[in-house]
């Protein structure tokens, strides 16, 4: 009996430790599926984790942006002219007209910078997809710069605000003086500060209404004058998109880096040959498909009728030469001219002579270089009209520019030369100097607004009749004396012979580099010349 009750007893226990085991293991499957299950104890410490990370991450990047808007509002503090907005608008803070992408095709639009590297002494590019912080800073020469990337082409343009400017006291072939500009608010007339200011065409500027210095009042010098690059048509422009360097050929590698050719897209690069040797029409032409499908701007469906791009007026041309020797060019604290010892402010020459856009010589004035310094060197920066990287380039020798200045024809009040005879002409249609019909036009004139008008010279050689130039193109303003301005560019108007202006002269000229300058200006029929390029500039309506 005793020994049934022991088995009896060791069975219970068995059964119970069974049970018990059981038990344990669905307590610790239901325990281990509450830890590990999706939404189990694991999974929330996850989630928890992520979460604080988040949180974290989170707060970080909130002072992070905390610390870029104080470092935002200190630079602004200490220099008016540095910001991001993208869409020509005055900013009060900023002091200027922002730079106008509005238009511009966003996938082929970049914002350029440039960083220096220290270890090869070299600037190198940075390109962003929005507007960085440090984009522009026109206090410090740093102008604003986008590069358009379309079609396999490549052109590069830096804004010029619209300003107001007032000429130094000045005359003669000396050295270049600095020119005072303020910046102007939207498409008015009222300085960034609130300062009065005056059309070239007011009655306050000029007797007539001309624009011509042959009318100046005589207390025109002591008012601001709003540039007229400004003024394009009916239009008042918040500013002006230029192309950075001489145009190339979409085939730079070609005769004259293009030849006399309209089959061939425009680019704007560096150290690149520049486009020569051809017409002024079919340079005019070229210039005004960089909108057009194909073009380097990129658009794909034809004209646009917001964005215009046209070859570079002699109004536009003086709008760089003035903004280039005020306080926001040459003469800016960061500008690599004027420093170490050196006391010329002024826009170096390219001397190269392959024609390399973006190139730099030796010293400010040299002529004729096989080897020079490319743009984005210490030497090439002073090839710019900032005396930085973030300037324009070869508007000091390189080729002879043509630009869009002509000459009235002498039978009529209001119709432009377009050359001297069948055989030396622009390739405009319309008639020559002495009134007769062109033959061997290639297309029409374009409107008005893209050419300058100059009056008809009054003799056959009419060269150093400085009184027929206009307020803001630079030429007159500076006082030349018997064919020589600021710090000896070369200076002679445009005649019956050669009614078309070109600028900035060229490296294998006589005395090139002592003449050639972003002052200087010329005259020639408009033709083919293997020493003459163009230059794009870019209008966004």
């Amino acid at each position: 009996m005793k020994e049934k009750q022991l088995k009896n007893k060791k069975g219970i226990t068995l059964v119970a430790l069974v049970i018990t085991v059981v038990v344990m293991l669905i307590l610790a499957g239901v325990a281990i599926a509450a830890v590990v299950d999706g939404d189990g104890l694991f999974s929330k410490a996850r989630q928890s984790a992520g979460i604080y990370e988040n949180a974290a991450q989170d707060e970080q990047d909130k002072i992070q942006s905390m610390i870029n808007e104080i470092d935002g509002y200190l630079n602004n503090s200490q220099n008016n002219f540095q910001g991001t907005a993208t869409d020509g608008s005055f900013d009060s803070t900023l002091g200027l007209n922002t730079p106008d992408t509005s238009a511009l095709p966003t996938d082929t639009t970049k914002y350029v910078t440039w960083n220096y590297n220290e270890t090869n002494s070299i600037y190198e590019e940075i390109l962003s997809d929005t507007a960085p912080n440090n984009w522009y800073d026109y206090n410090n020469g740093q102008w604003a710069n986008i590069k358009t990337t379309a079609n396999g082409l490549e052109a590069y343009w830096v804004w010029i605000p619209r300003f107001a400017y007032k000429m130094p006291n000045t005359t003669g072939n000396g050295d270049e003086k600095e020119i005072e500009v303020i910046f102007v608010k939207n498409n008015s007339k009222e300085g960034a500060n609130g300062e009065t200011c005056y059309y070239a065409t007011d009655t306050e500027i000029t007797t007539d209404g001309s624009g011509l210095y042959v009318n100046k009042t005589a207390d025109a010098l002591d008012k601001w004058i709003v540039h007229p690059a400004f003024t394009f048509g009916d239009d008042q422009l918040n500013g002006i998109w230029v192309a950075k360097y001489e145009a190339s050929s979409s085939n730079p590698d070609a005769e004259y880096g293009g030849g006399n050719v309209t089959n061939l897209q425009v680019q704007v690069k560096p150290n690149v040959t520049s486009w020569r040797n051809i017409q002024v029409a079919n340079s005019f032409t070229v210039c005004e498909n960089i909108t057009k499908t194909g073009g380097a701007i990129g658009t794909t469906s034809g004209n646009n009728s917001t964005i215009d791009t046209h070859m570079m007026k002699n109004m536009e041309w003086g709008a760089v030469a003035a903004l280039s020797q005020s306080q926001y060019g040459v003469f800016n604290p960061e500008s690599a001219t004027g420093a170490n010892g050196d006391s010329t402010f002024k826009v170096w020459n390219n001397p190269n002579s392959n024609y390399i856009a973006g190139s730099a010589g030796d010293t400010a004035d040299s002529a004729d270089q096989t080897s020079t310094s490319s743009y984005n060197t210490n030497i090439g920066v002073k090839a710019s009209t900032t005396g930085t990287i973030y300037g324009i380039y070869d508007m000091a020798g390189g080729a002879w520019e043509y630009v869009m200045g002509l000459m009235l024809v002498k039978e009529t009040a209001n119709e432009p030369s377009v050359g001297q005879n069948d055989i030396n002409n622009t390739g405009f249609n319309g008639k020559f100097s002495n009134g007769n019909i062109s033959t061997t036009g290639i297309r029409d004139l374009p409107e008005s607004k893209y050419y300058d008008l100059y009056p008809y010279g009054t003799t056959f050689n009419d060269q150093t009749a400085y009184d027929r130039g206009k307020i803001g193109d630079m030429t007159r303003e500076l006082n030349p004396i018997s064919f020589y301005a600021w710090n000896g560019d070369y200076a002679v108007v445009i005649g019956p012979v050669n009614p078309v202006v070109r600028r900035g002269d060229y490296v294998l000229a006589l005395n090139a580099g002592a003449n050639a300058g972003i002052f200087a200006f010329n005259s020639n029929n408009g033709n083919v010349n293997e020493y003459h390029s163009f230059r794009a500039t870019l209008v966004i309506l």
